[in-house]
């Protein structure tokens, strides 16, 4: 340290305010390079961010009204009980390649269980996608269980008609 008082006391004045501007700026650039810079940038990306977020909410909002009307007009909730649910799964069975294998069991008027042994998932998931969304079926349990055959399952479904 004294080293450095005296090669600053030798130096001449105007060297001296040189060195004095340079330390100056360096004490203002560093904070501001590595604290309130940071610091800032993270605040205007969490206000982006939010603002993203309360877009999507306002827009995921609207669209659960347009699906309350749509599930309020459907013509699904004209056909009542077991025999329109045991139709609906038949149908879309046949159209997914899933009929062979169909085991249906009536657990009540509006409630089925719906059995199928070493059958593709991905055609049991669109089924069940045609179910849900285009005839407004509840899904109220499913157990899929893997076959040594890539890709097959075991899967038990209860169904209730809305």
């Amino acid at each position: 340290m004294d080293a450095i008082k005296e090669y600053f006391n030798n130096l001449e004045s105007r060297e001296k305010n040189l060195v004095i501007i340079a330390g100056v700026l360096i004490g203002l650039l560093i904070p501001y390079q590595f604290m309130w810079k940071p610091f800032s940038e993270s605040l205007e990306d969490s206000q982006i961010r939010v603002e993203a977020q309360r877009k999507q909410l306002v827009t995921m909002q609207q669209q659960a009204q347009q699906i309350k009307g749509l599930r309020g007009s459907a013509s699904f909730t004209s056909q009542p009980g077991r025999q329109f649910l045991n139709n609906l799964i038949n149908t879309e069975a046949r159209k997914n390649g899933l009929a062979n294998s169909l085991k249906t069991k009536a657990e009540s008027n509006n409630k089925v269980r719906v059995s199928m042994d070493n059958v593709p998932f991905d055609n049991v998931m669109k089924w069940l996608d045609q179910l849900v969304s285009r005839h407004g079926v509840i899904v109220t349990k499913l157990t899929a269980d893997r076959q040594p055959s890539v890709g097959r399952v075991n899967v038990t479904v209860y169904l209730e008609s809305p």
